[in-house]
């Protein structure tokens, strides 16, 4: 993509006011200032919110490639900082229907207030015929001795599954409240999908989803996206309101409560209900092409190791919305500026100093995170290295910007030996170390960190804790509260006056404090005895 001369102004002009460049002498810290120049840049109304396939997303991608050959680091990619990615963009038909036949008698579903519905499949015919088979939660998790499908073959069929998880309260079977992978929606149609399944369609319930179903019919009216790359073996994939599934239940001389009580139990079995479901769609696709951005600095230290951290941070964000008035742009300050800030000025920081370094760090700005993580999901699928001499990755994601905090957490570290390593790099610098919160809403499975998990790596979200530093001891707490309710993925995500970025540079320190005591691990970090991502039989 061609960016006018007006816009490299620009970038050199602003370039210059950030300080992406290798300190002549001496080691700088992380400081506030740092932070906020990059925000201030990638959070600007000129990128006009980084939205795939836009010129300011290839402006922040530029942003990006300067500061790293600015501060000398190495490309990754063959003398390259880009990695190049086609993304299929796919938006569903707004005409699509659903229509339910069995006991003589057949009825048309709501498109919206009843489902929604999609297809990735480029071959997908307009109409698909199949039989509806309950499948309870869809889970198939042999760490934890649970199979759902019990050899039963699903292939042709519709599937009705639920969401999450059987046993999802305080002391049920996986992990309680909290979300594992097998909960969340993608693992339903990656697992449909691998079953030859027709399609699927999931209940919708807001405790077990984590959001109302408002969210899912706002977010499945736009454009999705997907990785060509993947097989799409599904010819529809969708949810239903739990009411319309309830009256498919009735139909099928069944109740929600009866079936949904016998998917909670070890010895369920999928269920063919005796109904038909027909669905007509014609979904319409694009290509859009987008990339990655990722240095390496190699460590020189005498005692240095081939070992890479992955160290990352997504830098698109919602792009603009023409039809709002006022304000039409989604800055995401917060989400991600405030994260690829941290993972540049780390950069600079240890760019002063690779002799110290005993392995090598790749910086990874990614693309496409807002779109299903795809940018960080092509690349840890791709690295130019051996997966095996990765240590681990550490995501950057809404990173805090309200001030230091006395405790910390790792969202995700419990998966892996980093749980440990995280907390005893927090207590190295005199912070708690706290059990993850909010498990119930699957932060984990919804930011990059996912999709190195999903390659075998362990991975973490490093979090702000709860307990801010000064006399008002729920602060923090309470400034993220209220960014979730009124500015997350709203046009109100902007840099504010009053924010302190001390909070920023706290996580950057922990990010390097648990570099060095990686840097010292001589075992290769696994994944814990039942995390969803353990490989039976290999190293992790």
């Amino acid at each position: 993509m061609k960016v006018s001369s007006f816009w490299i102004v620009i970038l050199v002009v602003c370039l210059l006011a950030t300080g992406c460049q290798k300190a002549k002498s001496g080691i700088k810290p992380v400081s506030p200032e740092e932070i906020e120049g990059h925000i201030r840049f990638l959070s600007d109304d000129l990128l006009e919110g980084r939205q795939i396939g836009s010129p300011g997303l290839e402006i922040a991608a530029l942003y990006h490639e300067n500061c790293f050959r600015g501060l000398g680091l190495d490309p990754l990619f063959d003398g390259e900082y880009r990695q190049a990615l086609e993304l299929r963009g796919c938006r569903a038909d707004a005409e699509a229907s659903l229509d339910v036949i069995g006991s003589g008698r057949e009825w048309k579903l709501k498109r919206q207030e009843d489902f929604v519905i999609t297809s990735l499949r480029e071959d997908t015919p307009e109409g698909v015929e199949a039989e509806l088979v309950y499948a309870g939660f869809l889970i198939q998790a042999p760490e934890r001795d649970w199979d759902d499908i019990k050899g039963v073959d699903l292939k042709g069929k519709a599937l009705l599954v639920e969401v999450n998880e059987p046993g999802n309260f305080p002391g049920g079977i996986f992990d309680g409240e909290d979300m594992t992978y097998y909960g969340r929606w993608t693992y339903k149609f990656e697992k449909a999908s691998d079953l030859g399944a027709a399609g699927v369609l999931i209940i919708h319930n807001t405790k077990g989803a984590a959001y109302g179903w408002d969210v899912i019919r706002n977010s499945w009216a736009g454009e999705s996206f997907f990785l060509p790359d993947k097989k799409q073996g599904l010819f529809f994939q969708g949810w239903i309101q739990k009411g319309a599934a309830e009256n498919i239940f009735a139909e099928a001389g069944t109740s929600r409560l009866r079936l949904q009580a016998a998917a909670e139990k070890g010895d369920f079995v999928p269920r063919n209900l005796g109904l038909t479901v027909r669905i007509r769609q014609k979904p319409s696709f694009r290509s859009v092409s987008s990339e990655n951005v990722a240095a390496v600095l190699r460590g020189t230290h005498r005692d240095h190791r081939e070992r890479y951290i992955i160290l990352s941070a997504h830098f698109d964000h919602l792009g603009r919305d023409s039809e709002l008035s006022g304000d039409q742009i989604y800055n995401g300050a917060v989400d991600n500026c405030s994260a690829s800030a941290c993972l540049l000025a780390l950069a600079r920081f240890y760019s002063q100093q690779p002799e110290g370094l005993k392995l090598n760090l790749v910086f990874l700005g990614a693309t496409a995170e807002e779109k299903g993580l795809l940018g960080s999901d092509y690349f840890a699928r791709n690295l130019p290295f051996p997966n095996e001499s990765v240590w681990a990755n550490l995501n950057f994601e809404m990173t805090n910007v309200w001030g230091e905090t006395e405790d910390v957490y790792g969202i995700g570290a419990k998966h892996s030996d980093l749980d440990d390593i995280c907390r005893r790099a927090a207590e190295n610098i005199g912070l708690r170390y706290i059990p993850e919160r909010d498990g119930e809403l699957g932060y984990f499975f919804r930011s990059d960190q996912l999709s190195f998990a999903r390659a075998g790596i362990p991975a973490v979200w490093l979090h702000e804790g709860i307990t801010s530093r000064g006399k008002d001891k729920d602060q923090i707490k309470k400034k993220h509260r209220q960014y979730r309710t009124s500015r997350y993925h709203k046009v109100a995500d902007e840099l504010e006056p009053d924010w302190d970025l001390s909070g920023t540079v706290q996580i950057a320190v922990w990010a390097g404090e648990i570099i060095s005591l990686l840097s010292e691990t001589e075992a290769l970090p696994g994944f814990s005895e039942h995390s969803s991502f353990r490989r039976p039989g290999g190293d992790r």
